[in-house]
């Protein structure tokens, strides 16, 4: 049989890597670099076209030994997973890409070269610049398509809120996902990022005040899934940047942050208001509440009692009658701060005594339950 294969091809004849005739069906021979032997047909394409990300060349047809026409992607900076695809048809066609300049059988950067028109050249890294690609006719083709494409970074910001879940994340090969900020308070003793679920293997990268990098950030997990977990502990007051890179590619992760704080003040419960309270005159009162998410009609009151006593609200920073997100200095103890939507994260209340004693005064929180 490798007598007449040999015959075969020194022929010039389109034998291939197919079996022969015979009563026992051989080995597939492996698939021969007919492609560097054979030197280029008077008829092979010469033009140049451009292709689109994601479009797909259609209808194109070779004979065997033939190259085709050139064509070329531009592939911008920061791109990842470029690929090149042939799909459709019959025949056997093969891909050869190559950066900057035309590939042929001796120079190329990547080849393809499968028994159909099935073929795929991946770039895991590829340079800013434009890459051409040639189809070889390993035998007659015809009906085939070529598509060009590759990632590009997401550019979205999504603010969150502590004990937030968000869902369906994606981080394309080589890749970063959507950013991700979130606001640390001080006095916290620790903030820890999570990721779950999905598909792939996505890592997590955390820094302070900038996007995370591959090369630069604060806290990073890089595990074999998609279950990654970074803890910064004493972290700095300000705002952490987020982000996921795809080791492989990865659909639908979760990602959820949450803080450990130190209680310094009464913890005001829904439903469970403090009665009773007395303070003297000029004397401040602190209390503190951390708002899970999906709360509406959020309302911070007092109530009842003798004297006069003021209210102050600030979402994650203590509010002072100067700084605050909400204030009620009505004369008497009825007071209220309707905050409308809950911030997910801590509220810091003030009552005050401004000026006479305050007794049997009731302070408290309600709120409803918009997502459970």
């Amino acid at each position: 049989m490798r007598t007449m294969y040999a015959a075969c091809f020194a022929l010039a004849a389109a034998c291939g890597p197919n079996e022969l005739s015979g009563a026992e069906a051989p080995e597939p021979a492996p698939k021969l670099d007919i492609a560097a032997l054979q030197q280029p047909l008077a008829g092979d394409c010469t033009s140049t076209y451009s292709l689109t990300k994601d479009v797909a060349k259609t209808n194109l047809s070779g004979t065997v030994g033939s190259w085709s026409c050139i064509y070329k992607l531009t592939v911008p900076s920061g791109a990842a997973g470029l690929a090149f695809k042939t799909t459709g048809g019959t025949g056997d066609v093969d891909i050869y890409v190559r950066y900057g300049l035309t590939p042929d059988a001796a120079s190329y950067d990547c080849r393809s070269m499968s028994t159909t028109t099935e073929d795929q050249c991946l770039i895991a890294s590829p340079q800013a610049g434009t890459y051409y690609v040639r189809l070889y006719g390993y035998g007659d083709y015809s009906g085939a398509s070529l598509t060009g494409t590759y990632g590009v970074s997401c550019t979205s910001t999504t603010i969150m809120d502590v004990g937030r879940t968000y869902s369906n994340i994606n981080a394309p090969q080589g890749l970063f996902s959507c950013g991700y900020l979130l606001t640390v308070p001080s006095g916290v003793n620790s903030v820890t990022f999570t990721t779950s679920g999905g598909t792939g293997n996505a890592d997590l990268y955390v820094r302070r005040s900038d996007w995370p990098r591959a090369d630069a950030y604060d806290c990073r997990s890089t595990g074999y899934s998609n279950s990654e977990t970074c803890t910064v502990y004493y972290p700095s007051a300000g705002t952490y940047y987020i982000k996921l890179y795809g080791t492989s590619a990865s659909s639908g992760v979760q990602l959820l942050a949450t803080l450990d704080r130190p209680y310094t003040a009464p913890v005001l419960v829904r439903g469970q208001p403090y009665v009773d309270v007395s303070l003297f005159a000029g004397e401040q009162r602190r209390y503190e509440i951390d708002m899970p998410w999906g709360k509406n009609d959020v309302q911070f009151f007092t109530s009842g009692g003798t004297g006069n006593a003021n209210l102050y609200v600030k979402y994650e920073q203590a509010p002072t009658p100067y700084s605050h997100d909400c204030k009620n200095e009505n004369y008497g103890n009825d007071a209220s701060c309707l905050m409308g939507w809950g911030k997910t994260g801590r509220y810091y209340v003030l009552v005050e005594a401004k000026d006479a004693p305050v007794t049997g005064l009731r302070i408290g929180v309600s709120y409803t339950d918009y997502y459970n």
